[in-house]
């Protein structure tokens, strides 16, 4: 069974304290004193209300190294919670839905989060019930709290990185089109249904109408789940662009404008859009709000992503925010 694709985001963050209340050690080396303090797994266990039990399940093995970036997978679980089971092959006309406890010394896993820290500089990937960052500013103050650091290392926040040049640079020149790119393996992917007016939900039922015409053009229903297997293989690109370019209505040049102005700050996780200003200058997803979409796979027989393969795309991000000269270190 081949394993299956996850299309996640890497958010690119920095830990800020208020003016003069900054600790004067960098924030990977504060991570590192408290990792020290909590050597094993169970030492780093901090209470999340909707998340259960979040502790470090690994830790890179140059995660000592104060020369390279600390890379740590963090998981969510609930521990002592029985679980409902589906009887798949269950020889009645109904289900009794029964609960299952987790092993000994074992939770039930709802989330992860892979981080990568250098200075005051975080990439983060989050997957299942951990969503965003929010979480892992949480977690972390939770961890300072635990290993009994100073309680003014717990006083940050963790902010997104931006590029306000290249905002600025869309703002002074306007735009001439906007292409938007993503797979049909999106399209099957939950909607977000809190933004029901947002560019982001729009563009996935687009999507998902596109992929349901498609699937309804096969009749066999095997090959229909051969198709499915392969949503990741098909792309669906649209372009945004006025008829008459730079000389169309105002109105339609404003309007266009203000539309490439929000996409910037709401790129879709699954998406990417690519902005071509009437100066001709390029603005890629992750230029503006710096963050980068990439394909992972799950683990065989599981719903988990590998830690050494997220870590190498932190690392692959990490590289290029430097070659930008975008990494603010």
């Amino acid at each position: 069974m081949p394993r299956r694709p996850a299309l996640k985001t890497l958010h690119y963050l920095r830990a800020v304290y208020n003016e003069n209340q900054a600790p004067p050690e960098p924030f990977a080396d504060l991570v590192r004193q408290a990792l020290n303090q909590l050597p094993k797994v169970p030492d780093t266990k901090v209470g999340i209300s909707n998340l259960g039990v979040v502790g470090i399940r690994q830790r890179h093995p140059d995660c000592e190294d104060p020369d390279r970036p600390l890379l740590l997978a963090v998981g969510a679980g609930a521990p002592g919670e029985r679980m409902g089971t589906f009887g798949a092959d269950v020889d009645a006309d109904h289900d009794d839905d029964l609960p299952e406890d987790p092993p000994q010394d074992r939770a039930f896993k709802l989330a992860d989060a892979f981080i990568l820290i250098d200075g005051q500089e975080l990439l983060v990937c989050t997957d299942g019930a951990m969503r965003g960052y929010a979480s892992v500013e949480k977690y972390l103050r939770g961890l300072f709290d635990r290993a009994n650091l100073d309680p003014g290392v717990s006083m940050f926040e963790l902010q997104p990185a931006s590029n306000q040049e290249k905002r600025q640079t869309l703002e002074r020149e306007g735009v001439k089109d906007i292409t938007i790119k993503g797979t049909m393996y999106a399209a099957t992917q939950e909607l977000d249904g809190q933004d029901p007016a947002g560019f982001t939900e729009y563009f996935r039922r687009f999507r998902k109408k596109c992929q349901d015409y498609l699937a309804e053009e096969i009749e066999d229903e095997q090959e229909r789940e051969v198709l499915a297997g392969h949503w990741g293989d098909i792309n669906v690109t649209t372009t945004i662009t006025p008829t008459g370019g730079t000389r169309a209505v105002p109105v339609v040049l404003t309007s266009l404008d203000e539309a490439g102005l929000d996409m910037v700050e709401e790129i879709p996780d699954d998406s990417e859009v690519v902005i071509t200003t009437r100066a001709g200058n390029t603005i890629r997803t992750g230029d503006v709000v710096l963050k980068k979409k990439v394909r992972l796979r799950r683990k065989e027989q599981q719903n988990d992503l590998d830690a050494f393969e997220v870590w190498e795309e932190l690392k692959i991000f990490h590289r290029e925010l430097r070659q930008r000269g975008a990494w603010q270190r």
